[in-house]
């Protein structure tokens, strides 16, 4: 007699270790976790719509009988009719508590490449647990953009001085493959309707991978369109290019519809046929083997930990501008930042990190409301990817855990890398005055509210000698002039 395998609706591949010897194959949509949060609607709907297409898949092409649950209140009403529940590991540490307690038994998890036990085993005894030292080792590891001669393509780890370009003048890219709609969508969209949940962002026909073919005809379409100009324009923020050179192949990869190992070989064999460049395949694969796989390894690492920190006792709570309620809010990049992700649940990493993430950090917002707004607001949202890079390293809320200095930023480093503040009514170089960047008036509040944490850290020595050379009576204006900010970001 077989199990019972429970997919998970972050879990849907066919490599999915649960459905080995399962004779009965178990998807639960429940009203619980779909309410969880204020979730995006595109974001539901494309969980949805991949839960179900994959368990169609799974009824043509494997021999296990499938039930789908849809509708029920709580998982744990479903579980308790079946004997012998098997699950892939969780990809959160509340979603393995909730399953151990009902009785769920886990099997290792392929998801991805690093496992947190080997992760962990990495990190013990090391002096510092950085990123650029993971992502080496698992180059070497997994012998990727690696020469015969086992040094690295190229003679370099990392093309970071020839990436990260500011956007020149009329920059675009080639629009991003998207897939059509059918009727399961359809179904999707009157059962969310019908369900009543409180959400947020903007319906639309769904532009994001539900099926593994799918996901793969995405890599293919950013492989042959946009991968060359990834590394050069990684960190560019232009209007009107929500997309630019990314891949949008981050939904797919926490959903399990693509493995990040076959992303890895695409990437690599494009440059090795020499059809994108190394700096730009260097770039990706950093993003994917190191950045990705160091988060989820720090996730596990500090699994119970990341929803107390807040190292900096920041207090603020969530703005009401970050849900589009600040309607007299005329600061460009965040304003267009925030109605871009209501309107496609998406924005890059750049500017979830430099506008999103950074105006969070300057104006003392409380961490953990922070990482289930990007939970729940982005196409991607989990919380294994939110909590490392929202309260780690946009908000420093882990103390220097995963950053030795904080991402922090004012309206200067927003303009060279974009085009935002041309058209803005605030001059990124004024702190105070009328034409103030209210970007530029927080940053440097939060270096003088931080001060005495920051002297022992060489790291922010530069900006800490600007805070000196300014005189009292400046500084209070410019508080003031962040005091402004912080009212004009609560909707006041």
């Amino acid at each position: 007699m077989g199990h019972t395998a429970l997919i998970l609706g972050d879990q849907l591949s066919h490599r999915n270790p649960a459905l080995e010897g399962a004779d009965r194959v178990l998807l639960i949509e429940s009203r619980a976790a779909l309410g969880r949060l204020r979730y995006h609607r595109q974001r539901r709907h494309l969980v949805l719509s991949a839960m179900r297409h994959f368990a169609a898949e799974l009824r043509v092409r494997d021999d296990h009988e499938v039930v789908e649950r849809r509708g029920v209140a709580r998982m744990a009403d479903v579980l308790g009719d079946y004997a012998e529940v098997r699950c892939a590991e969780p990809n959160s540490a509340p979603s393995r508590r909730a399953l151990e307690r009902l009785g769920a038994r886990f099997v290792r998890s392929s998801q991805f490449l690093v496992d947190p036990d080997d992760f962990a085993d990495w990190a013990a005894g090391r002096r510092r647990v950085v990123m650029e030292d993971f992502y080496r080792a698992q180059r070497k590891r997994l012998g990727v953009l690696i020469g015969e001669d086992g040094e690295p393509e190229g003679g370099r780890w990392n093309f970071d001085r020839d990436n990260r370009r500011p956007p020149r003048a009329g920059l675009t890219a080639p629009a991003p493959w998207l897939p059509a709609e059918d009727d399961v969508d359809a179904e999707v969209r009157l059962d969310l309707d019908a369900m009543g949940l409180p959400e947020w962002g903007r319906d639309a026909p769904r532009a994001w991978p539900a099926t593994g073919s799918e996901a793969r005809t995405a890599l293919q379409d950013f492989v042959t369109h946009r991968l060359a100009g990834f590394g050069p324009w990684q960190d560019a923020m232009v209007a009107g290019e929500p997309w630019l050179f990314h891949s949008r192949l981050s939904s797919s990869l926490n959903l399990w519809l693509l493995g990040p190992g076959e992303v890895v070989a695409a990437v690599q064999d494009a440059y090795r046929a020499g059809d994108v460049p190394l700096q730009s395949a260097e770039g990706f694969v950093r993003q994917l083997i190191g950045w990705r796989e160091y988060v989820w390894g720090m996730y596990w690492l500090r699994a119970g930990e990341w929803r107390g920190q807040n190292a900096l006792d920041a207090r603020e709570p969530l703005p009401a501008a970050y849900w589009g309620q600040s309607p007299g809010l005329d600061w460009n990049c965040l304003r267009s930042t925030v109605d871009g992700v209501a309107e496609r649940a998406y924005a890059h990493h750049i500017e979830r990190l430099m506008v999103l993430g950074n105006i969070a950090l300057l104006a003392g917002v409380r961490p953990w409301e922070m990482v289930e707004w990007f939970q729940a607001a982005f196409i991607d949202g989990a919380e294994w990817v939110m909590a490392p890079n929202t309260a780690g390293m946009a908000l420093h809320a882990d103390g220097g855990a995963m950053m030795t200095k904080p991402y922090a930023g004012g309206g200067n480093y927003i303009d060279r890398m974009s085009d935002l503040c041309a058209g803005c009514r605030y001059s990124p170089r004024s702190r105070t005055g009328p034409d103030a960047c209210p970007v530029t008036a927080l940053y440097w509040d939060f270096i003088a509210r931080h001060e005495q944490r920051w002297a022992g850290n060489p790291r922010m020595a530069l900006p800490l000698r600007g805070l000196q050379r300014m005189d009292p009576a400046e500084l209070a204006a410019v508080r003031e002039r962040a005091a402004r900010a912080r009212a004009q970001l609560a909707g006041a």
